[in-house]
């Protein structure tokens, strides 16, 4: 014991040297735990203020779900660094040359991660020129991929498939995009019937096809300010004549509201078919005509008298 005391060891074990040092702990862990629970109250309050902000601006929907998505997920990540960095500053570590240090690592990084920054330049152009928002369904090179969006982010994209697969693919891949979401688009329906048909049976057929969708979905059809349709099915014409000798082709086409095309295209094309077999008209496929001539003989005769 007496050794104990020479060396001073005693100390470490009494009340008077971990006072001071429990008191600075606890004050360092409160100045923690206030900056955690100021960062999830500034967390709920952006949320709420960024709702309210595109609340009162007149974007489009889908505009709103995009930008509200990303701004949030931005705000987020500043929160949580600057919260961070506090936390580090009160625990007593130089922050300045953290910073200093990221911002090197940061620039020798760049350099190896050129696709990052191109995701991200690409990101940003699609958000700005909005060539597509959450919500629209498109069409990512030439049908590669094809699917509803369900974000869009300054690095990557998420669409979800037909088949409710979700793909993520990053913004520096994007090269050519399809939007079928953009207020109106035109429903255009071939049909293939044989070249004995008359085209005045063909127009008829198709006339009572759109007199009986405009009575029973007059929805799926895009509407001008007095409530008019602006372009009902109607018959385009012959389109091809050629068509691998099956028959002519005919065109119908029309103006639908985007959030619809799907479903006019899919009810043209039955009504359409149910009117032709009312006319007895029908579809072409492949067939094979073959043509037998005749063959006659041709003899001489003779008389006797």
């Amino acid at each position: 014991m007496e050794w104990g005391r020479e060396l001073g060891i005693h100390e470490y074990f009494t009340w008077d040297f971990w006072a001071p040092q429990t008191v600075l702990l606890l004050k360092k862990l409160g100045a923690v735990s206030l900056i955690v629970a100021l960062t999830w109250l500034a967390l709920r309050i952006r949320k709420i203020l960024i709702s309210r902000i595109f609340v009162l601006t007149r974007l489009d929907i889908k505009q709103k779900n995009t930008l509200e998505s990303l701004l949030l997920s931005l705000s987020r990540y500043v929160l949580f660094i600057i919260a961070f960095l506090m936390c580090l500053s009160n625990l007593g570590l130089e922050v300045g040359p953290i910073i200093a240090g990221a911002g090197v690592v940061g620039l020798a990084v760049g350099f190896g991660a050129q696709s990052l920054v191109k995701d991200l330049i690409t990101g940003f152009f699609i958000i700005f020129e909005d060539q597509f928002s959450v919500g629209d369904y498109v069409s990512i090179n030439n049908g590669q991929i094809t699917g509803t969006v369900v974000s869009v982010g300054l690095r990557a994209t998420k669409i979800r498939t037909w088949a409710q697969h979700v793909v993520v693919i990053q913004n520096s891949e994007i090269r050519i995009s399809e939007n079928y979401n953009r207020e109106k688009m035109r429903a255009i329906i071939n049909v293939t019937v044989p070249y004995e048909t008359d085209p005045a049976d063909v127009e008829t057929a198709v006339n009572r096809m759109s007199e009986r969708l405009l009575k029973e979905m007059p929805h799926l059809f895009l509407r001008d300010a007095a409530g008019n349709v602006i372009e009902p099915p109607q018959l385009y014409g012959i389109t091809d004549v050629e068509n691998q000798a099956l028959g002519a082709k005919y065109t119908v086409v029309s103006l639908v509201n985007d959030q619809h095309y799907w479903t006019a295209c899919k009810e043209i094309r039955k009504l359409l078919l149910h009117e032709l077999k009312e006319l007895g008209i029908p579809i072409s496929y492949p067939r094979r005509i073959e043509r037998i001539e005749n063959e006659f003989k041709y003899g001489h005769v003779s008389s006797t008298s």
